[in-house]
């Protein structure tokens, strides 16, 4: 697993040393391919947590120990806390390597790395305390501001209920959401809710409710939206590296096309591998492969999943590039990049459906890992991240020049910021 230059900080290339953005892409993408190798060693154990999943309504504790081993709960920590700090691309990849295995498993491993992104663009006093513990902390969300907040003297009180928080029971750390900022709380401070969480698709998500009573955050704990949306984040004041110039918005709305591409081929592999010696039950008993439509669906279907993922993934190397280079991603080619995304959710489900009519009557067992990744796709295909209509429309206004949403002075529309 992890070698000795990702577990040990002290071995990493101090941030003096990587003075070029060329040396700076260079060490990331190596960390990358250690990563993907070590995520291939971790696919069986994945795999064999499917069942346990299900049952549990959260990912199993040996999936989350194997991913922590590969390296993948650091993978977005900073190089001075232990972290890998690696290409975004190669982290993509990896989510979608675990996603091909079990869908939930990879979509907690996407979201609790999200998360750290943030807090790497904050006060470096919560980085400090955040970090205390090793790299591998995580952090679940209820970004929807659901609860209450009051400002008082040095912070916030919070009260209430959050909902919808991927991964909370293997978090150490909660951010939720209030209007225009978000307030960092540690696990001390609030109850999960383990009756929450009962659902069709994503079921090892856990993504529970939170209870708060009168909870105080202190100021440096709370991350204002409008600091992420006009580029002035305190955290650059100790990671003004390239990986945290790529825009938090643009990896927060990205990162769940990984899960959805990576879960549909899974279920085209799983496809596959029953096509070749399923045969049908009626008739003549012929092998499934002799039916022409099923061939023609398999091989359109899959090409576009395909297709859509290497852009995704050029798309992360070429926003990684302009990052290290040390310009600034355009709007256009960021919301070029947010449409895609969304789009990559939209198509993976729609690709699993086009091979649904001719995935015979055993796909719907419940224990046929298609029915089960077709279940996981639906329930993507409502999160706000894969709005496709929304983000063709802000590609569009990007594309003719148009005036986009103004987050500041319109409180309506603060909600939309992660659209952005």
């Amino acid at each position: 697993m992890l070698t000795n230059l990702e577990t040990n900080p002290s071995s990493l290339a101090s941030t003096d040393d990587l003075a070029s953005g060329e040396e700076y892409a260079a060490r990331a993408y190596r960390v990358g391919a250690q990563y993907l190798a070590d995520v291939d060693d971790i696919l069986d154990i994945v795999r064999a947590g499917r069942a346990e999943t299900e049952r549990l309504n959260r990912v199993p504790d040996a999936t989350v120990e194997a991913m922590t081993r590969a390296g993948v709960f650091r993978a977005m920590t900073p190089l001075q806390y232990g972290g890998l700090e690696m290409a975004p691309a190669s982290f993509f990849e990896g989510i979608m390597k675990i996603a091909g295995a079990e869908a939930s498993a990879a979509w907690i491993g996407g979201q609790l790395n999200v998360h750290s992104f943030e807090i790497a663009l904050m006060d470096e006093r919560l980085q400090d305390e955040f970090w205390s513990d090793g790299p591998d902390t995580r952090a679940s969300s209820s970004y929807a501001p659901t609860g209450s907040w009051e400002a008082v003297s040095g912070g916030y009180v919070l009260d209430g209920t959050w909902g919808f928080s991927s991964g909370v029971d293997h978090a150490q750390w909660i951010i939720v959401g209030g209007g225009d900022r978000n307030f960092v709380v540690p696990r001390s401070d609030f109850e999960i809710d383990q009756n929450s969480w009962d659902v069709a698709g994503l079921r090892g998500t856990g993504s529970k409710s939170v209870t708060m009573s009168k909870v105080f955050v202190p100021d440096y704990r709370a991350h204002v939206l409008a600091d992420t949306y006009h580029d002035r984040n305190p955290g650059w004041e100790v990671n003004d590296r390239p990986l945290y110039r790529v825009s938090f918005l643009s990896i927060f709305n990205s990162t769940m096309a990984n899960s959805a591409t990576g879960a549909a081929l899974g279920a085209f592999e799983e496809f596959i591998g029953e096509s070749k010696v399923r045969r049908m039950r009626r008739g003549t008993g012929a092998a499934v492969t002799e039916n022409p439509h099923l061939l023609v669906r398999l091989v359109d279907a899959l090409s576009k999943v395909q297709m859509i993922r290497r852009r995704h993934l050029d798309n992360w190397r070429f926003l990684f590039e302009v990052a290290c280079e040390g310009r600034t991603a355009t709007p256009l080619e960021r919301m070029k990049i947010r449409f895609e995304a969304a789009d990559a959710i939209s198509e993976s489900l729609d690709a699993l459906y086009t091979i649904w009519p001719v995935s015979g009557a055993g796909a719907i067992l419940s224990n046929n890992h298609i029915q089960r990744v077709f279940r996981d796709l639906l329930a993507m295909r409502v999160h706000g991240s894969a709005g496709r209509e929304a983000a063709a429309s802000l590609y569009a206004h990007a594309l003719l020049e148009l005036p986009g949403p103004d987050f500041e002075s319109n409180p309506s529309m603060r909600t939309l910021a992660y659209h952005r």
